[in-house]
């Protein structure tokens, strides 16, 4: 490992409600980070497990900061351990999900690296940073491995992107795992918080602030994370959609920020359009390809044919999804 100058402490915040059967896993991944300088930071929110979870979070003593706090979601337990922290750098850890032991070194190592580029001190609590992700089922069992290939193409693609605002047209494509983030604490300072209202996309709708503030995403093509996929998730037992009153909010934010930011730019809206007409948010669709044809009035067939090509392949998915719900999820 080369030398790094800049060795911040890092504050893995860890927010828990109800998980005595996956958490010792998560914290011991923290604790084993091959970064000395960290600090782990759990938060209960509110478990009603009988007091498995606070057993276990008290077993760590002083190798873990820990704070328990009423129920108020996810959201919250994150903004308090965020609040709580004493490091510069946020690295987020869901209770469920794991790091590799390399995971922070490697991503302080970027941020050195960043310095050495020229990245100024001033201006490198605006660098973002994200990792590629592997999954395992409720069991540990590896179901879906990263592709460095398609990984490595996607982190060249990010670090050419002519500004955010293609991040913001494309919203499903630039969807980062949340547990392989690293985010400096003046972000939330300048931003605000993660938004306490939301069940479902808190960390989506951060990840948009995000990009509609002046920081620079980075793309670690390495899977440096772990994320668990079980029958006990939120989002699993909810069911995700793209149709609900948390997603108007969010592409409706989205679709007026590329209006008032760059109302000149066909590009960014033929891709949001498309994004939103794949994902059968066809009023966004409508909105957007009506603005871009306002822009370039000669591309109107190509707008018709995209719209009618993505319309159809979107009835088709829902149609596959349907028969295998049925077939399968009884």
């Amino acid at each position: 490992m080369a030398e790094m100058k800049y060795m911040p402490l890092v504050s893995i915040v860890i927010p828990v409600y109800n998980g005595s059967n996956y958490m010792a896993e998560a914290i011991d991944s923290a604790l084993s980070q091959t970064y000395e300088n960290i600090e782990v930071i759990l938060v209960n929110d509110g478990s009603r497990d009988d007091g498995k979870s606070d057993a276990i979070a008290k077993s760590y003593g002083d190798k873990i900061r820990y704070f328990p706090k009423e129920n108020g979601g996810s959201s919250s337990a994150l903004n308090k351990g965020i609040a709580e922290m004493k490091g510069e750098w946020f690295s987020w850890l869901s209770h469920d999900d794991l790091y590799y032991p390399d995971k922070v070194r490697k991503q302080v190592e970027y941020l050195n690296m960043l310095l050495s580029e020229g990245v100024s001190e001033a201006d490198l609590y605006k660098q973002v940073l994200f990792t590629a992700c592997d999954y395992i089922n409720g069991e540990g069992k590896v179901i879906k491995k990263s592709k460095p290939e398609k990984e490595q193409a996607l982190s060249a693609h990010i670090a050419n992107l002519k500004g955010n605002e293609y991040l913001i047209a494309e919203p499903t494509k630039y969807n980062f795992y949340g547990c392989g983030c690293l985010v400096n604490k003046k972000v939330f300072e300048e931003i605000g918080a993660f938004d306490e209202k939301l069940r479902l996309i808190n960390d989506l709708d951060m990840w948009s602030r995000v990009y509609m503030g002046s920081y620079k995403l980075h793309y670690m093509s390495e899977a440096l994370t772990i994320g668990r996929i079980h029958s006990g998730q939120i989002s699993r037992s909810i069911g995700f959609s793209y149709h609900n009153s948390e997603q108007d909010t969010l592409w409706g934010r989205s679709l007026g920020y590329l209006k008032e930011n760059c109302p000149d730019n066909f590009e960014v809206f033929y891709l949001f359009g498309s994004n939103a007409y794949a994902k059968t948010r066809d009023k966004e669709g409508e909105e957007a390809f009506s603005f871009a044809q306002r822009i370039a009035p000669d591309k109107a067939s190509l707008l018709l044919s995209t719209k009618r090509k993505l319309k159809l392949k979107a009835k088709i998915r829902s149609l596959m999804k349907k028969v295998y719900m049925t077939l399968f999820m009884r």
